[in-house]
Formats: structure tokens, C-alpha cells, sequence
């Protein structure tokens, strides 16, 4: 009884000490207990259940959040119990047992604990319906929710943080046992010294200095850097998992050199600057901070790392939403995309629903063969194929209505650009074409350029994945197979009309079904290429005849757009509270140790203020010492 009396004045006395800690829980429990409530909540999983399983997501950052403070409420522990070895010295004086001492620290740290923990449920119930408006409005879904107060929620954060406290609390009280008395009464004397600038410290400083500068120059170019490394090393793909550990590597590497020694050649340099050094009381700032970065030099690193990854979840996420969007703009560029024949019941269906159509143009295609070699990172590759061809006039009107598509210029009867289904920097780097090819049976052509293809619907509407361009008069003369058209609509407010997207969705859902097959394939006789074409039914049994193409008769964005903006949306709205939870526990952790190192110098500041230097002083020399500390991370 005597000892929860005494752990609760301790909680009491020592709250503006633990309140940072008791904060960074609170929130952490609210935003965990948000998650669980609405990975619980069967009407938004419903709602979602064809795009996203919306409660694995938000199970797997609630993961990463208890991962994360078990890591944080360790650390934060240490450090309080390392803080009050002096008291339990006076403790062990005054006759207590270790296991009572023991005991002690275990009742102090459950009871922070759930407090903690019911004020983070409190407060998780009280701002549920906005955590969910904020989820709703990430993933784009218009439905109307709730307010969300989930028993189940409740038991599983209530299980999850007191199991974690017990083991915090036994580890609490067992560091106890782990100092003699007189390691604990000289807890607190300061070892007395500076940031000694040595030779090695010179050559570790640059060198983690150049890797940073490295590690963010390679990120801030990271697609030129991941298209060397592919086309240098020929490693076929993994570039893109190589590269991002390359710069991670590097970035990590470089953090903790810069703090373990550049940052105190750069305090050496200052004292140099003698008009700057023994001005005012900086001599004071300067030498406690060569002490804090002697002394606290790996934690500000790993400090720094945890900041710079909560950074780069936030970051990644939005990159990666764009990223995904852009694809979306790539694949299926246009509201709506029809072959001819159904291009009237699609306005019919678009006036029922009182759409506004925006833009409306006819694409037009010659199906035909040709051959355009290239190099492809040095090696030869055989270009022939069949090609979508389409008139320089046609291509301009939809570029008119698309305008991710590139600027083409003919300028010669025979000229032609080649449209390749690619990215336009592997195409600029990696890929070199002949100047001349073969096409249909108009022979030999000029190539002017090679462009990235932004028509869209090369896996749904179109028959090839590569098209030409080519003036109108060579568009007429050439002869053709088979051509085929179809429409490109857009539609205003389209992708967030979840309405019209869903109703869209289920008038053709047969036709979305459909598709036209066709065997084809050229050869090439006489500096021509003849053609070989012939249709053909779908194969029932998936079993497709040799040179099979396909297209489809209607292609909607609405489905793509909606399912990538409900992942990539959802993956935001994760990372960004992820990376609050690390900000503020990482933020809490230099402000507890920052409080520390007050505690420590409070006795030279009094001193210096008996002496006759100014308050103001002594408070710009406390601000620049914490903006360092702060900042610099």
C-alpha cells in the first residue's frame, strides 16, 4: 500500500519530466485503437471489399505502431531509470529492499501506462468518426459514416498495451539490480571534456558528409540513376529494388559519420572564428554541445534515420499515389473508350445519366505490318511486327483532347514516327533505331523519331502495343487488311463520380466482356511486308491459336482510376500517421534528453547568472544549443 502511495506521488511529482512520454503513448494508443475500430467496422469493409481488403491495411500499420513503441516505451524507459539512479541510492540508504525499489518503478510504470492508455482509447473514440472521414476521403469512397464506438477495438488495445507495459514495467524494475550504491550516487557527475578533431575524425566527417550528398543526389534522379545501373550492369529488373538499397545504404552510412564526426569538426572550425567564439557566453554553447555530440552523437543518428524514414513513408506514399494515377492517365486516358458500333449506346447511356460529355474524338487505325530495327542496351533486336498506324491529322486531334501526348512534326512525304509502348526516359537511354523501316506496302519510310506512346488502351482497345504515325497522304495510300476505329470520350468529373463509375460499371458489364479476335502476322517479300489477317472466335478453352491478337468493344477508366486511388489512398492515409507517431515519439526522446542535460548544466547556468550575465543571454545560448540538437536530426 505504502509503495503505490509513494509510485503515485512519483507520477505526480515527476509528470512534466514523463509528460512528453505520456503524450507520444496517448496518441499512439488513439491512433492504434482508430485503426483496429474501423478495420472493425463491416460497412466500410463492405464497401470496399472489390477494390481493397481495407482492414489487412490498416491491421498492418497497427503492427508497425506497436512494433514502434515497444521499441519507444524501452528506450524512453532507460533512460527515465538511468535519470533517478541517484534516488534509488537514497531509497536503498534509507533501507528499502531491491525488490521493493523494484516494485517501486514497476507501479510507476503501470500507472503512466494506463493513463496513458485511457486517455489514447478516450480520445480515439472521441475523434473516430473524424479518423474515418479522413480514411473516406483518401480512398475517395462518398459513403456516410457513423460514429464508431467499437467494444472489440477496445479489448484488443487494451490487451495489446498492457501486455506490453507488464514486460516494460519488469524490465523497468530490473535495471535496479543492476548498479552498486556508489555507481549510483555518481550518476550524475559529467565527465568533463570536449570533441577532440583528429585525423581519422577529418577523413570519416568527409567521407559521411560526400555519402549523404551522394545518397541524395542518386535519390533526387533516382529514375536516371535505376536506368544506368540496368543498362550498365544488364541486371534485368532489379534495379528497382537494388537502387532504393543502394541509396538507403548510403544515406544511413552517411548519417551516423556526419554526427559521429563531421558535425564536430564543424564546432572545431567555429572556435577558430575567435570573434564569434568569445562573444557573449557562446564558449559555454559551444562546449556543451561538443559534449552532447560527444556523448548522445549515435542517438541524434539513429534519431535522424527514424525521422528521415517517417519522411520517406509520407513522401513514398504520395509518390507513389501519383506514380500509380499516372499509369491510370497512360493506360486509359479517357473517360470512356468505344468501338464504333456501340459508340451510340454509350451516348445513350451517358444522356440517362445527365453526364456532361467534354470531349468526344474518333480514333482511326490501319492494321499493318512493318519493321523497325533497334538496339536495345547494345543488343540487336529484329523490329518487325504489326503496327497500329494512324494519320498525322488524327493524331493531332487527340492529342488536342490528351495532353500527355507528345508533339510530333513530319516534315518530309515519307517520314513517320514510331510510337513505343515504353517509359520516355528507358526510351531515350536505353533504346537507338535505325533511321529507316519497312511499312505495309508503301516500302521503305523515314524515322524521324521514336515517342512514348500516350493513346492508351494498348491492352484493351487496340490490336498492337506499338503505333506509327505517318503523313495523310501516306496514311491513304497505304493498304490495309483490316482497319478498325473507335471513340475516345471524356466525361466531366468522371473519376470522382463514384455514381456514374459504379452504374457505368453494371450497364456494360456483358460488353466489357467482349472482345474481337484475330490471327495476324507478316512477312517481309520485296522490301515490302505482306500481310496475313484473319478472324477468328474466342477460344472458349483459353487455348489461343499461334499470332492470336484481341481488343475489347468498350473500355471504362473509372474501375482502374478507382481501385489504384482506393490503394494508393489508403496507403497514404497510413504512412502519414505512421509517420506523425514516429515524429513525436523521436521528437520526445530529444526532449527528454534535452531536459536531461538542463538538469545537468542548471547549476553552471545559476552560476553564470550570479555572476552578472544577462537572462537574455543565457536564453539565446539555451535556444541555440536546442536548435542544434533539434534541427540538425
Amino acid at each position: 500500500m505504502m509503495l503505490s502511495k509513494l509510485a503515485l506521488k512519483n507520477v505526480k511529482t515527476q509528470f512534466k519530466n514523463y509528460f512528453m512520454y505520456f503524450a507520444s503513448m496517448a496518441f499512439s494508443v488513439m491512433v492504434y485503437y482508430s485503426f483496429v475500430s474501423m478495420s472493425y467496422d463491416q460497412s466500410l469493409v463492405n464497401h470496399t471489399k472489390n477494390d481493397l481488403r481495407i482492414d489487412s491495411g490498416l491491421k498492418a500499420g497497427s503492427v508497425m505502431i506497436i512494433l514502434f513503441i515497444i521499441v519507444f516505451m524501452f528506450s524512453a524507459n532507460s533512460f527515465f531509470v538511468k535519470r533517478r539512479k541517484r534516488e534509488i541510492g537514497l531509497y536503498s540508504l534509507l533501507g528499502m529492499r531491491r525488490s521493493q525499489i523494484g516494485r517501486l518503478f514497476f507501479v510507476e510504470t503501470m500507472i503512466l501506462g494506463i493513463l496513458a492508455l485511457v486517455t489514447g482509447i478516450f480520445f480515439g473514440v472521441l475523434f473516430s468518426k473524424f479518423f474515418a472521414m479522413l480514411l473516406l476521403k483518401a480512398i475517395q469512397l462518398p459513403i456516410t459514416m457513423n460514429f464508431i464506438v467499437s467494444f472489440a477495438a477496445m479489448k484488443d488495445t487494451v490487451q495489446i498495451f498492457l501486455l506490453i507495459l507488464v514486460l516494460v514495467s519488469i524490465r523497468t524494475a530490473s535495471v535496479v539490480y543492476r548498479y552498486k550504491l556508489i555507481t549510483l550516487f555518481k550518476a550524475e557527475e559529467q565527465g568533463e571534456g570536449e570533441h577532440q578533431v583528429r585525423w581519422y575524425n577529418w577523413v570519416l566527417g568527409i567521407l559521411g558528409l560526400g555519402l549523404l550528398i551522394t545518397g541524395y543526389t542518386l535519390a533526387s534522379n533516382f529514375f536516371d540513376f535505376m536506368m544506368w545501373t540496368e543498362t550498365k550492369y544488364n541486371i534485368q529488373g532489379f534495379s528497382m529494388l537494388l537502387c532504393p538499397l543502394i541509396i538507403l545504404a548510403l544515406c544511413v552510412i552517411g548519417t551516423y559519420l556526419f554526427f559521429g564526426h563531421f558535425i564536430g569538426i564543424l564546432l572545431k572550425l567555429i572556435e577558430y572564428q575567435k570573434i564569434y567564439y568569445y562573444r557573449d557566453i557562446n564558449m559555454v554553447s559551444m562546449g556543451n554541445l561538443s559534449f552532447q555530440l560527444k556523448k548522445n552523437g549515435r542517438v541524434f543518428a539513429t534519431i535522424a534515420v527514424l525521422s528521415g524514414t517517417a519522411l520517406a513513408a509520407i513522401g513514398g506514399a504520395v509518390s507513389f499515389q501519383s506514380y500509380t494515377l499516372g499509369i491510370v492517365d497512360y493506360t486509359t486516358p479517357a473517360s470512356y473508350a468505344v468501338a464504333d458500333d456501340h459508340y451510340q449506346d454509350v451516348l445513350a447511356f451517358l444522356r440517362k445519366e445527365e453526364a456532361v460529355v467534354a470531349e468526344d474524338e474518333l480514333l482511326t487505325f490501319k492494321y499493318v505490318g512493318g519493321r523497325f530495327n533497334y538496339e536495345n542496351s547494345g543488343e540487336s533486336v529484329d523490329g518487325k511486327g504489326m503496327f497500329d498506324v494512324v494519320s498525322l491529322s488524327n493524331y493531332q486531334k487527340i492529342q488536342q483532347m490528351l495532353p500527355n501526348v507528345p508533339d510530333i512534326q513530319l516534315k518530309g512525304p515519307r517520314d513517320v514516327a514510331w510510337i513505343n509502348d515504353g517509359n520516355p526516359a528507358y526510351i531515350e537511354q536505353s533504346l537507338s533505331f535505325d533511321g529507316t523501316g519497312l511499312l505495309g506496302d508503301i516500302g521503305e519510310v523515314n524515322l524521324v523519331g521514336v515517342y512514348a506512346d500516350y493513346l492508351g488502351n494498348t491492352r484493351d482497345m487496340r490490336l498492337g502495343t506499338s503505333a506509327v504515325v505517318v503523313p495523310d497522304e501516306l496514311f491513304d495510300k497505304l493498304g490495309d487488311t483490316y482497319s478498325y476505329q473507335y471513340h475516345l470520350i471524356n466525361v466531366e468529373n468522371a473519376d470522382s463520380d463514384a455514381t456514374l463509375g459504379r452504374s457505368s460499371q453494371e450497364y456494360f458489364k456483358e460488353l466489357l466482356e467482349k472482345k474481337r479476335g484475330y490471327v495476324a502476322f507478316t512477312e517481309e517479300k520485296n522490301h515490302q511486308m505482306v500481310d496475313h489477317f484473319e478472324k477468328v472466335e474466342e477460344p472458349s478453352s483459353g487455348d489461343y491459336p499461334e499470332n492470336y491478337v484481341s481488343h475489347h468493344v468498350v473500355s471504362l477508366r473509372y474501375p482502374n482510376y478507382s481501385s489504384l486511388i482506393k490503394s494508393s489512398g489508403l496507403l497514404i492515409y497510413v504512412a502519414v500517421f505512421l509517420g506523425i507517431v514516429f515524429m513525436i515519439a523521436t521528437g520526445s526522446i530529444i526532449t527528454l534528453k534535452q531536459l536531461s542535460e538542463a538538469e545537468d548544466e542548471k547549476q553552471r547556468y545559476e552560476m553564470l547568472r550570479k555572476i552578472g550575465t544577462p537572462k537574455e543571454m543565457i536564453k539565446r545560448s539555451l535556444y541555440k544549443q536546442n536548435s542544434v540538437v533539434f534541427f540538425v536530426p
